[in-house]
């Protein structure tokens, strides 16, 4: 049963979204006399709740109905411009006063009840619009000198913004990303100017976990020129490892990516460099003539573990393993040799490597939707006494 503070919360929204609101002075001017007695219902209302769960669960409803009705009212107001000039002050006046009002409750919501917004929610496009403006800002009064070593690095992480900032349906969460990225920057601009030690912008990126296509090949670009600069193979791998080292040694801030469908950028390069060092130690290998144990491939039984998964399921899965940390192996291509060698998918009985490495960078939504519910019923089996 609902409580009087929720029927206050729900009367009100309703009120506003029925469009009577717009439609007479008194009902527009009662709700913004009684806007701050709004903000201390919904305070009430929060703190009613037992679990953490019910709290977020309400803050993500209203916040939601709320943006719906700004963008709404926003578009109304674009559409009724010119024929709002000929009609009376009192409606337009009315429109203005709801659209402001709702957007201070939006922003007290943000302010007081940050953790509890869901990070996936769409911005209003009226909020969208100067947020970007303002990112941008920052982003280039932030920009590095033509001579300094992280300006071009730096031009790849603008112009992967900028892209990313183009398209439509920007959320919450990539908003606090982008500007805690920006604020991380800046600080370290100002320290490496006051101390003798230097932090590099590659090293706040893979930090911050800026996981964009352009920085990924900029990165692997660097690296690939530096080793192509050592004739020696052994002293190719001496650099990869010392590339290997620096960034597996980067704290990496937790639920943290710019992208988070693609993989993180640590585990990226560094599997990548560990291929190449595989590489580059095959090599030598081969024209010495010498393979010492273990280097051989074992000669399978045949024997191999028969599943229900599809190629695509058994990618997803391997991919969640894998970026949990519950399979340790960190060569990805070594592993899914591996795994096609000694399971069979629902239809086939060999998979092809390729065509699962495809799968595995590549997974689609449907995909996980099917995953799901596989892992829903595992849940479920779990709670079985066995």
């Amino acid at each position: 049963m609902q409580n009087k503070s929720d029927n206050h919360i729900d009367v009100l929204l309703n009120l506003i979204s029925s469009g009577e609101i717009l439609k007479a002075e008194q009902y527009w001017k009662q709700f913004q006399k009684g806007n701050e007695m709004l903000k201390s219902i919904l305070f009430q209302q929060f703190y009613s709740f037992e679990n953490e769960g019910m709290q977020q669960l309400f803050i993500r409803n209203i916040h939601a109905r709320l943006i719906f009705l700004i963008d709404d009212l926003f578009k109304a107001a674009g559409k009724r411009r010119n024929e709002d000039s000929v009609q009376n002050k009192e409606l337009i006046n009315a429109r203005k006063s709801v659209l402001f009002t709702l957007e201070d409750l939006l922003v007290f919501i943000g302010e007081n009840f940050a953790e509890s917004v869901d990070p996936e929610q769409k911005m209003p496009q009226k909020f969208h619009d100067s947020s970007i403006q303002k990112l941008t800002k920052e982003i280039l009064r932030l920009s590095f000198p033509t001579d300094d070593p992280d300006c071009i690095l730096f031009e790849k992480v603008k112009a992967s913004v900028q892209n990313r900032l183009s398209k439509p349906g920007i959320t919450y969460g990539l908003m606090a990303y982008l500007n805690e990225l920006v604020l991380e920057i800046e600080r370290v601009q100002l320290s490496n100017r006051e101390h003798t030690f230097s932090i590099t912008l590659k090293g706040i990126l893979l930090a911050y976990n800026f996981n964009s296509l352009r920085v990924v090949h900029y990165l692997n670009s660097i690296i690939i020129k530096e080793v192509n600069m050592i004739e020696s193979a052994k002293e190719k791998i001496e650099c990869l490892n010392r590339w290997l080292k620096e960034i597996s040694q980067v704290p990496v801030k937790p639920a943290c990516a710019f992208n988070d469908w693609h993989q993180s950028l640590c585990l990226f390069l560094c599997n990548w460099i560990r291929e190449e060092i595989i590489f580059y130690e095959k090599g030598l290998l081969l024209f010495s003539g010498a393979y010492p144990a273990g280097t051989q491939s074992v000669i399978s039984a045949g024997y191999k573990i028969e599943t229900e998964l599809s190629v695509n399921q058994l990618a997803c899965f391997v991919r969640l393993f894998m970026e949990c940390e519950i399979i340790k192996n960190t060569n990805v291509r070594e592993l899914l040799n591996f795994l096609v060698e000694h399971i069979r998918s629902k239809k086939r009985e060999n998979i092809s490597a390729e065509s699962l490495r495809l799968k595995y960078y590549n997974i689609e939504e449907s995909t996980r939707e099917e995953v799901r519910k596989i892992l829903f019923r595992l849940l479920k089996k779990s709670n079985i006494p066995m």
